[in-house]
């Protein structure tokens, strides 16, 4: 049971939406949290478990990844889960159908979460401060770079400048 949301001109600092997953996984109870990222810094990913015998018979045994791909004005979140479910008719025989309310308890979570995501997504609008790299093949980055090399005067940058938009 995966989800997958979208979200453009947002400015988000990706870090801190990252931190405040984590934040809410281990406020949550989560045993493990783990973070890893990109050194380039387009994917940051969140893995959380929790587990325990109780946990697996009740059928409410998490194990969650989230994924956030992207840059601050355009980037994707992906949840995927695992573990949920795996044992339900386990459970179900030995605890009289219990586990299956786990079930139900794990689909509250994944709301949960969603909400918690969306929410931080708004509060921290506007928050990425830092420069977003320009594309090397964009005509104006290459003006730009001619003009800073003294390849063309600042007229000629302006008149071409000026082509281009």
């Amino acid at each position: 049971m995966g989800k997958e949301v979208d979200w453009k001109d947002k400015n988000v600092d990706l870090g801190k939406l990252t931190k405040e997953i984590e934040r809410f996984f281990r406020d949550d109870g989560f045993n493990e949290v783990k973070l890893d990222q990109d050194p380039n810094g387009t994917w940051h990913q969140i893995q959380a478990r929790k587990k325990g015998v109780l946990r697996t018979l009740g059928s409410s045994r998490k194990v969650i990844q989230v994924i956030i791909k992207g840059e601050p004005n355009k980037f994707t979140v992906t949840q995927d889960v695992g573990e949920w479910g795996k044992n339900v008719a386990v459970a179900a025989l030995l605890t009289g159908g219990i586990g299956l309310i786990g079930l139900g308890l794990n689909v509250q979570f994944t709301n949960k979460l969603w909400d918690f995501i969306q929410n931080s997504v708004i509060n921290l609008q506007n928050s990425h401060t830092g420069i977003i790299p320009e594309k090397a093949d964009d005509p104006l980055v290459i003006l730009k770079k001619r003009l800073a090399l003294g390849n063309i005067t600042k007229e000629e940058y302006e008149d071409l400048k000026s082509t281009l938009e």
